[in-house]
């Protein structure tokens, strides 16, 4: 019995120790592995932004070793003979930045406030064959944005400013690569010298998809929201100013861009300023009568571009059918689909479909209001042809006279050739349904 004891004993040690898996400080007794940093493939020096943690992992993908160096330390680990991957980060301040296991599984760096971070963090892979002395010259990138707000004109009695930037991702893959979750970020604003302001704040940008910087001002009994959208994104290394005002456009660049002190460091970008004019906007003029206008009942979306289209043209995978010039750097825009359906539609079902509608990142579609629909009739009826011929060239549906075109949220329907002839639209009927959006552009400044 005693000797079934001490088995059973043996066996469950033996169990403890083989299911425990264990992160190393890369310390240890092995083949010395020595970190170097270099700004580039040629050589030359790297300014060290400390902490540097360093992860290693094996060839399985599991993290084995887990090492901060702080300023003066030697930055050597010590590896058995085998495959690794190294894993830097420059800058990992544990007062900005954590580790945490996304939806995947993966363990990645996130922020620990807001999703934003009051420092910069850079990062460096690179995979290795250890089976001896090895140095390690690794190249680090940044992987994080900078924004910074400067307000003014801002009314007295304002309680609080912010400014949320979203999408931005939720981490950063301690292998490399982002994580495939998005968040907002927030950054919050304080008075000083009349001014709204906010320090350097640092994030992961979602390059290549459309971004949306939405200001929030609460004056105490209400609350102002204004947003802009970038069209193409924001991009890592690339530090960028939020001006803006009530008055006028919202400031002068005057005689440049001026980038602080601290953040004219290797790797970044010149600063990037992106002016947002802080006013109440009607997105659609009356007539000066007061007569009968057709007055949307959707939200006119402000993306921010470089430059403004004109009308009958493809810009991105959209038809600009018009272009109503605001001023000398913004104008309405009204564009139209690529895509369309033909079928049935159950009461309701055309909207859900255009609430669900996302091409290139562009969303919130819906159908021509009434007004359109007969102004689109008018430019087009006695000459279709030219525009489908048109449409067809660059991989568009081109528009059917056999049947008719869902308008006014779906509820009524209109002829694109012979009379508009717009009427209650019915649910045992094939319909064309064509998504529309109209939109602000404003160039950047």
């Amino acid at each position: 019995m005693k000797a079934f004891n001490l088995v059973y004993i043996l066996f469950m040690l033996l169990l403890t120790s083989c299911s425990k898996y264990t992160i190393e400080d890369g310390s240890g007794s092995g083949i010395d592995v020595n970190i170097k940093f270099q700004k580039n493939a040629a050589g030359e020096a790297f300014d060290m932004e400390y902490p540097v943690r360093v992860f290693c992992t094996d060839a399985a993908g599991k993290n084995i070793i887990d090492k901060t160096f702080r300023q003066g330390d030697e930055m050597k680990l010590s590896l058995a003979e085998g495959e690794y991957g190294i894993n830097a980060f420059v800058g990992m301040d544990e007062g900005c930045y954590m580790l945490k296991n996304g939806i995947d599984g993966k363990q990645m760096v996130t922020m620990k406030s807001n999703s934003m971070s009051d420092k910069p963090l850079m990062a460096a892979h690179t995979t290795l064959q250890i089976d001896k002395q090895t140095d390690v010259n690794m190249v680090p990138a940044y992987v994080v944005a900078s924004a910074e707000v400067e307000f003014t004109n801002i009314p007295s009695g304002v309680k609080s400013v912010s400014v949320s930037v979203s999408p931005v991702y939720s981490g950063y893959n301690i292998s490399g690569g982002y994580s495939d979750e998005t968040q907002s970020g927030m950054i919050q604003c304080y008075e000083k010298d009349g001014k709204w302001i906010s320090g350097q704040k640092f994030f992961f940008p979602v390059e290549k998809r459309k971004t949306t910087v939405s200001v929030s001002i609460d004056r105490g009994d209400k609350v102002d929201n204004y947003s802009y959208t970038m069209i193409n994104g924001l991009r890592p290394g690339q530090p960028y100013k939020f001006t803006g005002g009530y008055e006028g456009d919202g400031g002068d660049s005057g005689n440049g861009l001026n980038m602080d002190g601290e953040f004219q460091i290797s790797g970044w970008n010149m600063e990037e300023e992106i002016v947002l004019d802080l006013e109440d906007e009607t997105p659609v003029e009356g007539g000066e009568d007061g007569g009968d206008v057709d007055i949307p009942d959707y939200e006119i979306e402000t993306f921010l571009v470089e430059s403004i289209p004109n009308a009958d043209v493809i810009w991105g995978p959209f038809y600009v059918w018009r272009v109503e010039t605001q001023s000398a750097d913004e104008a309405i825009v009204t564009i139209i689909s690529p895509d369309q359906w033909f079928r049935k539609f159950a009461k309701g079902e055309a909207i859900q479909i255009l609430k669900n509608y996302d091409i290139d990142g562009m969303t919130v579609w819906r159908t021509f209001t009434k007004t359109e629909a007969e102004e689109f009739h008018k430019d087009f009826s006695t000459d279709l042809n030219g525009l489908n011929s048109f449409l067809e060239e660059n991989g568009h549906n081109i528009f059917y006279t056999e049947n008719r075109y869902l308008c006014e949220n779906g509820e009524y329907a209109f002829n694109i050739f012979g009379s508009t002839n717009i009427r209650p639209a019915g649910t045992t009927v094939k319909y064309y349904l064509r998504p529309i959006k109209t939109i602000k552009l404003k160039l950047k400044k």
